[in-house]
């Protein structure tokens, strides 16, 4: 019974701690880790292992008074403390494709603010394309699923009738091209028809006019 009261009085007191801290942090050091959050970014790296694309996040421009956490739930934390003050960069590894990923960014140093939360950004990764190298996307490069990165995971099924589908679309366009200088060729023709058959008519009333001064003399 009086270790289990020892425990809830320590507890109590971390949790007292805590609340303080979070109370007693400067606003103007708040804000100047908020300043320094804000210059944070996120990129990603990846590699195969076994076949299978593995990400990792990097946190670049990071100050050595920030460090990144990835809360998996309240009670553990899956992360990277700032480390290498001539790179100013931590990396967070083993992610799946796909995977959007919360970042938070706490403070690390030592003052009321310490732990505090300064921000929270969200990471979506890419997919790994395992059709990118197809035979059938040399020369078709610019076909978004024969990029190695791509926004959704798609089955070579699926690759397959996409790639039909883009093929028939490259291969309207000529025709679309050839319809359009069709529709304006004969708009041309029916437009200067008009205007022949304009001048023609007005030639023939001044024509008439003419004649019909001359007999009246």
């Amino acid at each position: 019974m009086k270790k289990i009261l020892m425990m809830l009085f320590a507890i109590i007191v971390i949790f007292t701690v805590n609340v303080k801290a979070e109370d007693n942090c400067d606003p103007k050091e708040l804000s100047r880790l908020k300043e320094l959050a804000k210059k944070v970014e996120f990129d990603y790296d990846y590699e195969l292992v076994n076949g299978q694309a593995v990400f990792s996040i990097n946190a670049v421009n990071l100050n050595e008074d920030l460090k990144v956490l990835i809360i998996e739930d309240y009670y553990s934390e899956k992360y990277q403390e700032f480390k290498d003050s001539s790179t100013h960069t931590a990396t967070i590894k083993n992610f799946k494709p796909g995977e959007k990923i919360t970042v938070t960014i706490k403070a690390f140093v030592t003052n009321w603010c310490s732990g505090k939360t300064i921000t929270t950004k969200l990471v979506k990764l890419p997919f790994y394309n395992y059709n990118y190298d197809e035979t059938k996307c040399k020369g078709h490069e610019d076909f978004k699923y024969c990029k190695l990165l791509i926004d959704k995971d798609i089955t070579k099924e699926e690759f397959d009738k996409q790639y039909e589908n883009y093929l028939k679309k490259g291969e309207d366009t000529p025709k679309e091209e050839e319809k359009e200088t069709k529709d304006y060729t004969q708009m041309y023709l029916i437009i200067g028809g008009g205007l022949l058959s304009i001048i023609a008519i007005g030639l023939s009333v001044r024509y008439i006019i003419k004649t019909k001064k001359k007999n009246s003399l």
